[in-house]
């Protein structure tokens, strides 16, 4: 199939619905390479995949890897339907339970270092608008929103090498995934991760009034409002959704 074909059929399906106003330059791109995964659905991979990108119908999902109690492993096709697999949509992290029927896209997700803040996605399609959809915020726009609001060093945009709990949703942060430190005193808890500072962010908006008084921010603030409100499949990171890993098969409701 020829790079033509490719730009005009693959593209739209990928993205989908949600994605058609904003992915319009995708269609302009004249090199186009996938790994060896692409279009593969997870119960038919032939080794185990972590931190990527996959896709079911519209939805575009990070998929970390499966959650045992002692952190993430590499999702495997043994696991569709019988495990928890973490992943990231919008910015939340998520339990889910894979049907197989989702489809690799050959897009890894890379996350920040100590040499550099930035995280994101990947390959040819890598565009801010899959990072959104991902993570919910670019670190560009999570790197001016922290600077609007901080008081001397704090909030600022933090990692970890060790999985951390959220001060506000008890929810797992897993190693290496961005979160944000609201001060250097861990005692009364200073980690937040990214959906509770969303949160936090948007129900705020009233008294802050960030949109009135830094006008360069109301793109941003308008997304995440929606953001917020909307519902998202699984179930929350928490340890003690962990104990209770389904035996059988099932399908997870939005929350």
């Amino acid at each position: 199939m020829s790079v033509a074909v490719l730009s005009r059929n693959v593209v739209p399906q990928f993205y989908g619905g949600h994605f058609a106003n904003s992915t319009d330059g995708f269609r302009r791109l004249r090199a186009i390479s996938f790994s060896h995964s692409f279009g593969e659905s997870l119960d038919m991979i032939s080794s185990p995949i972590e931190r990527c990108v996959i896709r079911k119908g519209s939805r575009v999902i990070g998929l970390l890897g499966r959650a045992t109690t002692t952190g993430i492993v590499p999702f495997a096709p043994a696991d569709v339907g019988v495990g928890w697999a973490v992943t990231a949509e919008h910015g939340t992290l998520r339990l889910e339970q894979l049907s197989g029927d989702e489809e690799s896209t050959g897009l890894e997700l890379f996350l920040p270092t100590a040499f550099s803040r930035d995280y994101g996605i990947a390959g040819a399609f890598a565009a801010p608008t899959l990072t959104r959809a991902v993570f919910g915020m670019l670190p560009a726009e999570l790197d001016e929103m922290l600077a609007v609001l901080r008081q001397g060093n704090f909030p600022q945009m933090a990692l970890s090498r060790l999985p951390l709990r959220c001060a506000i949703s008890s929810a797992i942060i897993p190693s290496g995934w961005p979160h944000v430190l609201v001060s250097n005193q861990p005692l009364y808890g200073n980690v937040i991760c990214l959906e509770s500072f969303i949160r936090i962010l948007v129900s705020s908006l009233p008294e802050g009034k960030l949109a009135t008084r830094f006008p360069s921010l109301f793109p941003t603030l308008k997304r995440l409002m929606t953001l917020a409100v909307s519902k998202r499949a699984g179930a929350p990171y928490l340890p003690e959704v962990l104990k209770c890993a389904p035996l059988e098969p099932a399908v997870p409701k939005p929350i």
